[in-house]
């Protein structure tokens, strides 16, 4: 634990000093339990050092507490006992310790996550800290929807923010280093990536931001572009396709606004706006202009770009298992009343395994259903 978290903890100690004024001392039936945990941690030679108050009780729930120089164990006999330190207690303070919406540990700190990070579980929900964004809560219909994509793996990662609520109907909105949940009293919930997020959402409704952006972390791929994480695992892909018997070339990764212009005219003057806006997307409003895009192919151009392709050996693969390493097939057949575009089953869109996974058994076949997005049917 760092400097700064070590830090926290004093103040929190100090708090917890006055958590409970009037708590009695006497030996109660946990008494063991937060002397055997304190052990378990190394005793005065561990993280919580020597301890600066006596074993108190009286807490809610009949819970007790003692307070140590690097924080605190709480026990309830719904609990046990658990350990509280650093900037997790810290967050957990703001909240009113047991008394507030978190109520009682019920698992120590792991900080074995995602980019150095830690996670406290409490009765009501987390607190995860992670040095870019300190330590914020995950709770009620916002946490669920956050936990169900895949915790801080998930395109969002960690909270970077408290849930805002206000407004009739009431309305919560928590922000995340990728982006954003909202969360309406009789609504549900709605996810909004953002634009360097690979859960970033862009259709006929929803330009990239900047609309004539190009991201900085493209990669070569074959002969094509996509960012780094997405060309990664289109790699895999490309590996577990061939390990299969199955060949699969890439013909269409990145495409910058110019290009997409360039495209869309074509498209225009061949068939007219109209059938052109159903299979080419408009400059600035391209998934390829994202990066996290590819369509996928047969190396002997079988059914190139045509719905036939799902009938072939790569279009099966694809449909069969690209979730397992990310992706899905972003235009599904029957979808257009949403995603705005005809089927597509050589369009491979990078989503984070963990999130295509959950898309997969849950059964959502595009990303404005699964992250509670309005359909895009038109511009």
């Amino acid at each position: 634990m760092g400097i700064g978290r070590l830090v926290m903890a004093a103040v929190v100690v100090l708090a917890v000093l006055g958590l409970s004024p009037g708590a009695a001392t006497a030996a109660t039936p946990d008494n063991g339990a937060i002397a055997a945990k304190y052990q378990s941690t190394g005793g005065a030679s561990g993280p919580l050092g020597a301890a600066i108050t006596p074993l108190r009780c009286g807490l809610v729930h009949g819970g007790c507490y003692r307070a140590y120089h690097g924080g605190s164990i709480h026990w309830s006999a719904g609990t046990g006992a658990h350990v509280t330190l650093g900037g997790i207690a810290g967050r957990w303070a703001v909240f009113q310790w047991e008394r507030g919406f978190l109520g009682y540990p019920v698992s120590d700190e792991n900080c074995t996550l995602a980019w150095a990070g830690c996670v406290q579980s409490y009765q009501g929900g987390y607190v995860y800290w992670q040095s870019s964004v300190s330590a914020h809560t995950i709770h009620g219909g916002i946490g669920r929807k956050w936990v169900q994509m895949g915790y801080e793996r998930n395109p969002l990662g960690y909270p970077s923010s408290e849930e805002a609520c206000s407004g009739v109907p009431h309305q919560c909105v928590q922000q995340f280093l990728g982006g954003s949940i909202t969360w309406v009293s009789g609504g549900g919930v709605s996810v909004n990536p953002n634009a360097r997020s690979v859960g970033v959402v862009v259709n006929k409704r929803r330009p990239n931001s900047p609309v004539n952006q190009t991201p900085p972390d493209l990669v070569g791929i074959g002969s094509q572009l996509m960012r780094w994480e997405a060309a990664n695992q289109l790699t895999l892909f490309l590996r577990g396709a061939s390990g299969a018997g199955v060949a699969v070339t890439t013909v269409s990764g990145f495409r910058s606004y110019s290009s997409q212009a360039s495209l869309y005219n074509y498209y225009v003057s061949l068939y007219g706006q109209a059938v052109a806006d159903t299979i080419s997307a408009r400059p600035g409003y391209s998934e390829h202009q994202t990066g996290l895009v590819m369509d996928i192919g047969n190396p002997d151009g079988a059914c190139g770009l045509q719905a036939c392709f799902a009938g072939t050996p790569a279009g099966q693969f694809a449909a069969a298992n690209s979730w397992r390493y990310g992706f899905i097939i972003r235009y599904p057949n029957g979808y257009d009343a949403i995603t705005g575009y005809t089927y597509e089953p050589w369009h491979l869109r990078y989503i984070g395994v963990r999130t295509a996974t959950d898309m997969h058994y849950r059964g959502y076949r595009t990303l404005e259903q699964y992250f509670g997005l309005p359909a895009a049917p038109s511009y």
